[in-house]
Formats: C-alpha cells, sequence, structure tokens
C-alpha cells in the first residue's frame, strides 16, 4: 500500500499483544487493510450493529490520516523555523566534536558522487583532523588538492574519509592514502560516533573474502552498531523530507532582525502628558478631603470639649487665709450646751 507524501496510517489504540506483533508482520497490503481480530482488546472494540452482531470491523483497527494545509499558517515562516532548528543542531554538533574520534554526515541524494566506499550509504564517516572553526566571511579554502567554498558564519571541520569494507556489514577502513575533506558541520547526524575497533572479541564473520582481511590488516578496521547504522538511514530520510529552502529562510530572518532595535533598552521613557481635565479633578478632590478633615462630614457637629475647673495657686491659697496686718482675726464661738 503506497500512500501520498500527506498521508499517514495510524491506531487509536495502538497495542502491543501477540496478535498484534502477529499482524505487524503481515505485508504492508495485509497490515493495514484487515482487521485486528487477533487483538486481546477485540472483544471490546469491535464495532457491533443495532442487533448486537458484530460488523468485522473494530475500533482499534489501522485508519489512514491526511495532512491538510492550514491557511492560516505562513510558509515563509516554515522555511525560517527550519532554518533556526538547523543552526541550532548545528550548535549543538559543534560543542561534541573531539579530534581523533569519528563523526557521520549527510550526502544529500541529488548531489551524491561517492569516490569511495559504498554508494548507496547516504552518509560518510569522517575521523576528525582538528578542531571546528566558523567563517568569517565567504571565501575558497583548499584540503590538500580538493578546493571547497565556505560561506559567511557556516561550521567547518576537516576530517579524514573512512570507506565501507566490501563485504562486510558495517565494517568500515580508512581511505588509500587517509583521503582528506572538509565537512559543513550543518550536514554532520552523529558528531561523536561510536566504532568498535577489530579485536579478539570483535572480529569480522567467518567467510569474509580474503581481500577484505588484507585491507582490514594493511588500514585498520572498525565496525559499526546496527542500530546507529539504522539511525543514520532513518535520520537521512527525515532531513530530505523537511528540507528548507534557504533563501526564503534568509529573507525572513533578516526582516525579523530588522524590526528589532537593540538600543531601545538605553532610550528614556518619555514623560506622560497629563490631560488638564484629569489634573483639576485631582486638584477639586484633595481640596474636599482638606475641608472633610477640617470640618467633618454633612450634618455632623463638632463636639466641644468641657471646660476644666481650675484650680486655685497656692499663693492666692495662702494670702486668703492669712490675716492683714494690724488687725485680730475674727474668732468664731462655738454653740454648745452648756
Amino acid at each position: 500500500m503506497d500512500l501520498p507524501k500527506n498521508e499517514f496510517v495510524f491506531s487509536r489504540f495502538p497495542c502491543g499483544c501477540d496478535g498484534c506483533w502477529k499482524q505487524n508482520r503481515l505485508p504492508i497490503e495485509k497490515r493495514y487493510k484487515e482487521p485486528r481480530k487477533d487483538c486481546v482488546l477485540w472483544p471490546m472494540m469491535e464495532i457491533k450493529d443495532k442487533t448486537g452482531k458484530g460488523t468485522g470491523k473494530g475500533h482499534n483497527d489501522w485508519r489512514v490520516g491526511r495532512f491538510e494545509k492550514d491557511n492560516q499558517s505562513d510558509e515563509r515562516q516554515y522555511h525560517a523555523i527550519m532554518a533556526d532548528t538547523l543552526e541550532e543542531m548545528t550548535a549543538r554538533q559543534v560543542k561534541q566534536i573531539v579530534r581523533g574520534n569519528f563523526g557521520a554526515y549527510f550526502v544529500a541524494a541529488s548531489k551524491k558522487k561517492r569516490k569511495r566506499g559504498d554508494e548507496n550509504l547516504p552518509y560518510y564517516i569522517v575521523k576528525w583532523t582538528e578542531a571546528p572553526w566558523q567563517a568569517s566571511v565567504d571565501m575558497e579554502t583548499y584540503v590538500g588538492n580538493e578546493r571547497y567554498t565556505v560561506e559567511k558564519g557556516r561550521w567547518y571541520c576537516t576530517g579524514t574519509w573512512l570507506e565501507k569494507l566490501p563485504g562486510a556489514r558495517n565494517w568500515f577502513t580508512m581511505t588509500e592514502g587517509d583521503w582528506r575533506t572538509l565537512v559543513d558541520l550543518s550536514k554532520v547526524a552523529v558528531a561523536n560516533l561510536r566504532l568498535l575497533p577489530r579485536s579478539e572479541a570483535n572480529q569480522m564473520r567467518s567467510g569474509t573474502r580474503r581481500t577484505t582481511i588484507e585491507v582490514a590488516n594493511e588500514r585498520g578496521a572498525w565496525r559499526m552498531a546496527d542500530s546507529d547504522h539504522a539511525f543514520l538511514v532513518e535520520e537521512s530520510q527525515s532531513r530530505e523530507a523537511n528540507e528548507f529552502d534557504v533563501k526564503i529562510a534568509d529573507e525572513v530572518l533578516e526582516e525579523e532582525a530588522a524590526k528589532i532595535n537593540p538600543n531601545s533598552w538605553a532610550k528614556k521613557p518619555e514623560p506622560m502628558k497629563e490631560d488638564p481635565q484629569n489634573r483639576e479633578r485631582k486638584k477639586s478632590r484633595a481640596k474636599k478631603e482638606h475641608l472633610l478633615q477640617q470640618t467633618g462630614p454633612a450634618g455632623w457637629k463638632k463636639k466641644s470639649s468641657p471646660k476644666k475647673k481650675s484650680k486655685p495657686s497656692p499663693k492666692k491659697r495662702k494670702s486668703e487665709s492669712s490675716a492683714p496686718p494690724g488687725r485680730r482675726a475674727k474668732r468664731t464661738r462655738k454653740r454648745g450646751g452648756n
């Protein structure tokens, strides 16, 4: 079953039981068309009619989905987003490169012209021979007798090519004469690829051709893990499916950069102009509050504080009790019984 690029196969209730695993190993023509009757969830996933009889279809069957274009999306922004993503991935790869380690980078299918190794592989393997560097200007440079054109802002690194050993699965050896190359790091898939060297514990399978073993003895041999090979093949397909237009991406990024003012933080904000009417309202409100503090609210009278009786001073009390000079003080006669 061949699907167009905008369609995909999905299941609402994926399952990993023995029945589903068995169906997933069927040819593609049968895998997604037949109902999943062998699934352990089939008794409750089977779709039934009004009478309660099974229809032969299930809620967990494989279905075909379709991607539809969003009219509200901006296609130019897509190219800019992909360019930003690739830039971040490249920056991460740059930090992982170590001189003497191995790396793998992709070769575009349309421009693939391999001079060494298996032409069916979508990637090259190199051994890094120096630290990565970033081009400051557009220029041409040479690595050996090969001429390369570098672009300003891109990251590059030199390395020695490895080639595939014929007849040995995922085994690689150094190219004859240690063929060096310049790698554009935006195409790197794995910056620190682990290759196991040939040893007593890691031998090529029995029955390998004698010429292959002779090359391995002369130049050395390293084996890549099957999982790493599968990842590189799958990742190369993903990169090809998510290609973008570099020119459109650069135009969008330049437009966005022009909108940003890097010196905006240095400018002092202009003072806000106050509305004259608002100023008058504030003045009248302040005046009312001042009057309320003095007189109080309407209808409220301020109680007068009670007057305190003043006590006579000690001097005055003494003058009243003492008689003037030259006069006798009057004696009061007590009334009482004889």
